[in-house]
């Protein structure tokens, strides 16, 4: 059942009533707590313990015991936001009255409230209120960080977790929030310290104890992470991001029943999390659920306009689903560009198969065989971006619009437009590392690698992703500089070992530099990890090679064979049979392969 502020205000107040009852039919408790300051301690100390619910009951005796409303204001506030009930939060904190003792609290409750509604500019407000003529406690550092970080200043956000730690650096929110952005900047392996500290002195909190199994998870470290959610149901048997993980522990071990199971547990509460509406998109494919997949994967991609996996994933739900015209309405302007990826060529080809449309299908077919680029600069705006001004519509005010924008700008070789637009977005949204990483595109895409490697370093420190990773491996190739390219994408793959992409990437970049002894467990890895190597004909290609090279016949043969057999208009896969079958003996077939070539897209 769906729970509304007014079926919550209602429980509450059958609660309240109750609770009201059993003090009355306790006069020893009552006796033993009488006194507004009594009441007034029993209310912070349910705050402590997180039970808003108690805590208004006490503060509700405290305020008819003789407690001024000043003195309580910021506590009931507190009280309420517990309970998620804003309305009620808002008559106790709107008007900031509060004891000198209580303003600075007062404030961080309105900001929490404002936070929580959305109302960013006047959370920044409360919270400046809130630090006038005071350092700040660590906890109210900590919130202004997260409020900075939803935002877009995310050097701002870094700034006051550090001045979160000073305050108290042993406080588990600023730990917590340290450890987020650890995760976020340096990596996985990077980020589990700032957790097992906070957990030192609080070892029960669940969301420490959450923020750590994920982390846990992401490493690979699958025995640990199921540890650490058991331990979440110990202290929480309803605890719904507990069986979230474990539904994507479940997920990952290939079990999706159990995994669509958990998933259900954990009472709606992640319907709207990207990684959990992932995952749900998935396990629907899976079951091949079509329109339900279709369903979620579109919310996602409509939310995450730059998600490419969920805007693919999306394409190949809605095709199985039988929307071939849709696929092509949304994917038709990606396959126009010159750069589109072999996957929605062939994707946009096989709805117009669907549809009995061959002559459109055959030359995407013929252009998604064909090899692929070899630039290595990733500035594509790829098929989320398309989906990203099909929502926005040109609405070019909102960050989330001007992304894509800008990819559209330099796909189109307008670099001079993209600088202008980047320049006054920095100026409206300083501190971005979005923003630095569109500036680092603008200027890789005006051959000014150095300055793209900058841009690409500032916007490092509080967020890299593989793509980012990616932008500057590519701006050190453009200096000539690969082995650092390579030196930094290892890195990258160490803090995340179970990134297949990752490992495919470097995987490649050591192929092509003849190091193959080092490239072959890579891209092996990564077969795993890609389920198999799906139908990735150029992957199984590079493997045959590479067996090839080290004198693995038998597992060069049966690598080529798949690689041929998953596409067998791609040229690089035909070539590298054609060459494992001479390799041994079979001149025959090879030859027959090798005037096959020659018709294929390329020959």
């Amino acid at each position: 059942m769906t729970s509304t502020p007014e079926t919550r205000r209602r429980r509450r107040g059958g609660a309240v009533l109750a609770a009201l009852a059993l003090i009355a039919l306790t006069p020893p408790l009552l006796a033993a707590q009488e006194g507004a300051s009594a009441m007034l301690e029993q209310g912070r100390e349910a705050l402590r313990r997180g039970d808003g619910l108690a805590a208004e009951v006490a503060l509700r005796r405290a305020r008819e015991a003789g407690i001024e409303q000043g003195e309580i204001s910021a506590l009931m506030g507190e009280a309420y936001l517990q309970q998620g009930d804003y309305a009620d939060a808002r008559r106790w904190l709107a008007e900031g009255y509060f004891a000198p003792d209580q303003r600075v609290h007062g404030f961080h409750m309105l900001a929490r409230l404002e936070m929580a509604e959305g109302n960013l500019d006047a959370a920044a407000s409360a919270f400046a209120r809130a630090l006038e003529g005071n350092p700040g406690t660590a906890e109210i550092w900590v919130d202004l960080g997260r409020l900075r970080y939803r935002a877009g200043q995310h050097h701002q956000a870094l700034t006051a977790a550090e001045e979160a730690l000073r305050r108290n650096g042993e406080d588990p929110r600023a730990l917590e929030f340290r450890g987020q952005i650890a995760r976020d900047a340096d990596g996985l392996l990077a980020a589990l310290p700032w957790f097992e500290k906070g957990l030192k002195s609080a070892p029960d909190d669940l969301s420490l104890l959450g923020e750590y199994a994920a982390t846990l998870g992401e490493a690979g470290r699958a025995k640990d992470m199921l540890r650490i959610t058991r331990r979440m149901i110990e202290l929480d048997p309803e605890n719904p991001r507990a069986f979230y993980l474990q539904a994507v522990l479940a997920a990952r071990a290939g079990d999706y029943m159990l995994a669509r199971r958990l998933l259900a547990r954990t009472q709606d509460r992640f319907d709207e999390v990207p990684a959990a509406m992932m995952l749900e998109g998935v396990l629907e494919m899976r079951a091949e659920n079509w329109a339900l997949a279709v369903d979620v994967l579109d919310r996602l991609a409509r939310s995450q306009p730059d998600n490419q996996r969920a805007a693919l994933l999306l394409g190949r739900a809605m095709l199985e689903n039988g929307d071939a015209s849709e696929v092509i309405a949304r994917y038709g302007p990606s396959v126009a560009r010159g750069d589109a990826s072999p996957y929605v060529l062939m994707l946009v080809a096989r709805a117009h198969e669907v549809l009995g449309n061959r002559a459109a299908a055959a030359p995407l077919l013929d252009r998604a065989a064909s090899p692929p680029s070899a630039s290595i600069v990733p500035l594509a705006l790829g098929e989320a971006g398309e989906l990203a001004l099909f929502r926005w519509g040109g609405d070019l005010d909102r960050l989330d619009g001007a992304v894509p924008r800008v990819r559209q700008l330099l796909a189109a070789g307008n670099v001079a437009e993209a600088q202008a637009y980047v320049t006054r977005l920095g100026a409206r949204f300083a501190g971005s590392a979005d923003i630095e990483v569109l500036s680092g595109d603008v200027a890789l895409a005006g051959r000014d690698a150095a300055r793209a490697l900058m841009l690409y370093s500032n916007a490092a420190q509080v967020r890299r992703s593989l793509s980012l990773t990616q932008r500057m491996v590519a701006a050190l190739r453009m200096q000539g500089r690969d082995a650092e390219g390579r030196a930094l994408l290892a890195a990258y793959l160490v803090q995340h070992p179970q990134d297949g992409d990752a490992a495919l990437a470097l995987g490649y970049m050591q192929a092509d530099a003849g190091e193959w002894n080092r490239a072959e467990p890579l891209l092996r890895f990564a077969r795993e990890q890609r389920d198999g190597g799906g139908r990735d004909p150029v992957l199984f290609a590079t493997l045959a090679d590479a067996a090839l090279r080290r004198g693995g016949a038998g597992e060069a043969l049966a690598d080529a064979e798949t690689g041929f057999a998953a596409q067998r208009t791609n040229r690089r896969a035909t070539l590298t049979l054609a060459r494992v079958l001479e390799n041994a003996g079979r001149k025959d077939a090879a030859t027959a392969l090798l005037e096959k070539t020659r018709k294929l897209p390329g020959g």
